[in-house]
């Protein structure tokens, strides 16, 4: 588990734990769809910034 959260996709991991915390918070206090469709849009958003980082760095780590 270590390895992940020192990783370069350490961001994906935590967007990842704050959508499923956010889903079970919401599912405990209220259902409200518009919620987690922003917390799913938000998420994403994270994974695919993270994703253009990961790509960048590996392409510039292959340049050199």
């Amino acid at each position: 588990m270590k390895q992940i959260f020192s990783s370069d996709w350490r961001f994906s991991v935590y967007a990842l734990i704050v959508f499923i915390g956010g889903i079970i918070g919401n599912l405990l206090i209220d259902l409200n769809s518009y919620f987690i469709l922003g917390a799913l849009s938000g998420s994403l958003l994270i994974v695919i910034i993270n994703l253009i980082y990961v790509i960048y760095k590996n392409n510039k780590k292959f340049d050199s």
